[in-house]
């Protein structure tokens, strides 16, 4: 049997989302190799934390996990990368695993690249795509990222064990329909605090923060809508998209424009977002925009030119001008009233 770990992790008292996603599409993958290899996989999740919800842990269930491992101390109620890392070794050197899979989430980002160094493994980064493949008799994880400036896709395989990726979170689906209950276990864990990096003080970031995840409907401007001056349209169809109370997201080329920050920004190197109904306004559809929205359930594109490639991932597609399409919505949505 080999075995599979998911880096999960909170924010406040409960679970992300991304980490029953990684969990699910675990399950997926365990499914692979029974069917194609005849081979067990064992699914762990492992938080590093001082407590954990027991809902939570139903619900890592629920999504697939055949165990959840917690391990505690009362010194992990604050975030600490070089302590969270060096639990986590602790806990690996004891229960070796195959394969770890990690959140692509600032916390995952920080954590995964001391583990593997320390491990002296790979770790292929900021994944979109994760699947078993059969090489040379062995089952390998094949990671898929882009690369040359998100430009291309390229999928890695690792030379090393264990086989290590961190994934952006919205890029697989949790699914919740597991009925086998799995076991849950503590490792308590005593880290020395010898770390050069102490914690002074924390203050709790006010900012707004764009929350693509609860989003339904997000409308997106692209490079289409650029006039190089004012940026009319692009000024209207966030105001449209205020009136309505819906997301309002930017291509990554009008975020390095300077026209709003990346906090809106969805693509590759931006957010990842799966609402009910994406709208793409003069968007030509780059591959690093497209894998931060393909996962949509209804994509409507509106571009003036018929053979724009975000029509090929489009389920609607209207050939017009984006702008004559804003000024109406505009009109009717009274935005210019506000």
């Amino acid at each position: 049997m080999k075995k599979l770990a998911i880096y999960v992790e909170k924010e406040g008292n409960t679970l992300i989302d991304a980490s029953y996603e990684l969990i699910s599409k675990a399950c997926e993958l365990k499914a692979f190799a029974k069917s194609s290899k005849d081979m067990e996989i064992e699914v762990t999740a492992v938080l590093v934390s001082s407590a954990v919800d027991e809902n939570d842990v139903k619900k890592a269930f629920l999504a697939g996990a055949d165990n959840f491992i917690l391990i505690k101390n009362d010194d992990f109620q604050v975030f600490n990368q070089m302590k969270y890392s060096s639990a986590f070794l602790s806990y690996f050197h004891e229960n070796y695993h195959d394969y770890i899979l990690f959140p692509a989430t600032p916390t995952g980002r920080m954590i995964a690249p001391r583990v593997t160094t320390v491990l002296n493994t790979g770790l292929v980064a900021d994944c979109t795509g994760l699947e078993f493949i059969i090489k040379d008799g062995l089952l390998k994880l094949a990671s898929t990222r882009p690369t040359f400036g998100a430009e291309l896709m390229a999928t890695i395989l690792s030379k090393q064990s264990p086989e290590c990726a961190t994934i952006r979170p919205k890029t697989f689906k949790a699914d919740f329909r597991n009925t086998k209950i799995g076991t849950y276990k503590e490792f308590p864990c005593s880290i020395e605090n010898n770390f050069d990096l102490i914690l002074l003080d924390s203050t709790k970031d006010e900012a707004q923060k764009i929350n693509f995840d609860t989003a339904k409907v997000i409308f997106s401007a692209g490079y289409g809508l650029y006039d190089g001056k004012d940026n009319i349209y692009i000024e209207k169809l966030y105001q449209i998209t205020q009136k309505l109370n819906i997301g309002f997201a930017l291509t990554r080329k009008l975020v390095d424009l300077g026209i709003k920050s990346s906090q809106y920004q969805i693509g590759q190197t931006g957010m990842t977002a799966t609402p009910e109904l994406y709208v793409a306004f003069g968007i030509s559809g780059t591959i690093q925009h497209i894998a931060g929205m393909k996962n949509s359930k209804i994509i409507i594109a509106i571009n003036n030119d018929e053979n724009a490639e975000i029509f090929k991932y489009s389920d609607y597609k209207i050939v017009t001008d984006a702008r004559a399409v804003i000024d109406d919505l505009f009109e009717k949505t009274g935005a210019y009233n506000q």
